[in-house]
C-alpha cells in the first residue's frame, strides 16, 4: 500500500514537472520571439530584408519603375537649388527619456532665401531621397525645402539608434525647428508614417509649442500603437498570441519608456488646432487607409481629406494631380 502510494506522488511529481517545464520552455521561446521581433521593428535589426519581402511595401515590376521615376524626379529638381547641410543636437527629448536618447542628426536644407519652410520627413526605413520628390512642389511655390534625417533613417544606425514611430522624432523635429529659427517662419511639415506621426504627436504636445508649426500634411499614419503592432506582428511574422504581444509590449516599456496602447495619434489629432491635409492610399496593403482616416476624422483644426488611388508609396506616381490639388488647398489655409 505504502508502495502504490510512493509511486502515485512519484508520478504526480513528475508530472508537475514536466508542466513547469513545459510552461518554461512556452515563455522562453515566447519571450525570445517578442525580443526578435522589437529588434526588428524598433532597432531595426535585419528590417531591410523584411521590408523588401513585406506584402505591400515590396516593389517589383512597373511598381518599382514608377518609384525610380520618383526617385529621379526628386534628384532632378535638387540640382536647381542652393543646398546646405548641417547636423543638430536632440536635447529636448532628455528630461522625458534620458541621456541616451540624445542623439546627433542631419538634414539637407534648399534654399531660395524664403519666408516660408517645408520639411519633409520620411518613413520607417527610408531616406531622404525618398521624399524629396515632394520638394519641386513646394520649390516652385517660392518655399525653402528641409529634408532631415529620422532615427529611422536607412540602415545606417541599424541597430543602434531605436526608431520609435513618432513619439521620440517628435522632440527631434522640434530641436531641429528651434535651432534653424524656421519657429519665426512660415512653416508647413510634410511626412509619411513615422514621418507624419511625428509631425502630429508635435502640433499636440503642449511642452513644444514653440514650434510654430502652420500646418500639416500626413501621409499613410497609423491610429495606435498598441492596436498597428499587434496588426503587424500578425501580417509580417504570422503571429499574434496573447502572450507573445504581452512580452513585446513589455520590452517596449523597459527598453523605451511608453506603453504602446498609449502612443495613440487619434487622441493627439483631437489636440490640433492647425490645418492639416490628411492622405491615404486606397490600395495599400501595407498601412489600413483605414487608421489615416480615423486620425483625420479626430483631427480638431482644419482639415482635409483624400484618399487616393495608389500602392503604398507611390500616390505621387499614381494620384500626382489629386495629391497637388489637395496640396493646394491646405495652402489656401496656411497663407
Amino acid at each position: 500500500m505504502n508502495r502504490e502510494k510512493h509511486e502515485k506522488r512519484n508520478f504526480w511529481l513528475l508530472l508537475a514537472l514536466a508542466v513547469v517545464a513545459g510552461l518554461g520552455f512556452l515563455f522562453w521561446g515566447q519571450y525570445n520571439t517578442a525580443s526578435t521581433i522589437f529588434d526588428m521593428g524598433f532597432l531595426r535589426r535585419n528590417a531591410a530584408e523584411l521590408m523588401t519581402s513585406a506584402e505591400g511595401v515590396k516593389l517589383e515590376g512597373e511598381a518599382q519603375e514608377q518609384y525610380d521615376a520618383l526617385l529621379s524626379e526628386g534628384e532632378e529638381w535638387t540640382q536647381k537649388a542652393a543646398l546646405k547641410q548641417g547636423s543638430w543636437k536632440t536635447e529636448s527629448i532628455v528630461p522625458w527619456f534620458g541621456e541616451a536618447a540624445g542623439i546627433t542628426l542631419s538634414y539637407d536644407l534648399y534654399t531660395q532665401g524664403s519666408d516660408r519652410t517645408v520639411i519633409l520627413l520620411h518613413g520607417f526605413q527610408e531616406g531622404a531621397g525618398d521624399v524629396r520628390y515632394w520638394g519641386s512642389y513646394w520649390w516652385d511655390r517660392g518655399w525653402d525645402v528641409l529634408v532631415p534625417q529620422l532615427r529611422s533613417y536607412g540602415a545606417g544606425d541599424e541597430g543602434l539608434i531605436p526608431c520609435t514611430y513618432g513619439v521620440y522624432e517628435q522632440f527631434d523635429l522640434y530641436d531641429l525647428i528651434m535651432a534653424l529659427g524656421l519657429d519665426r517662419k512660415t512653416l508647413v511639415i510634410q511626412g509619411r508614417g513615422t514621418g507624419a506621426a511625428a509631425a502630429v504627436f508635435l502640433a499636440a504636445n503642449g511642452d513644444l509649442a514653440g514650434a510654430g508649426v502652420d500646418g500639416i500634411v500626413a501621409e499613410s499614419v497609423y491610429a495606435n500603437m498598441g492596436t498597428d503592432a499587434e496588426t503587424m506582428v500578425k501580417k509580417l511574422f504570422g503571429l499574434g498570441n496573447p502572450l507573445l504581444l504581452r512580452f513585446l509590449k513589455a520590452q517596449i516599456r523597459q527598453k523605451l519608456g511608453f506603453l504602446p496602447e498609449s502612443v495613440d495619434l487619434t487622441a493627439a489629432a483631437a489636440n490640433c488646432s492647425i490645418p492639416a491635409l490628411f492622405v491615404c492610399a486606397s490600395d495599400d496593403a501595407f498601412l489600413d487607409p483605414a487608421d489615416t482616416e480615423r486620425v483625420s476624422a479626430a483631427w480638431a483644426g482644419e482639415r482635409f481629406g483624400a484618399e487616393l488611388k495608389g500602392g503604398h508609396r507611390l500616390l505621387w506616381a499614381e494620384s500626382g494631380e489629386a495629391y497637388r490639388e489637395a496640396l493646394d488647398r491646405l495652402l489656401e489655409q496656411v497663407g
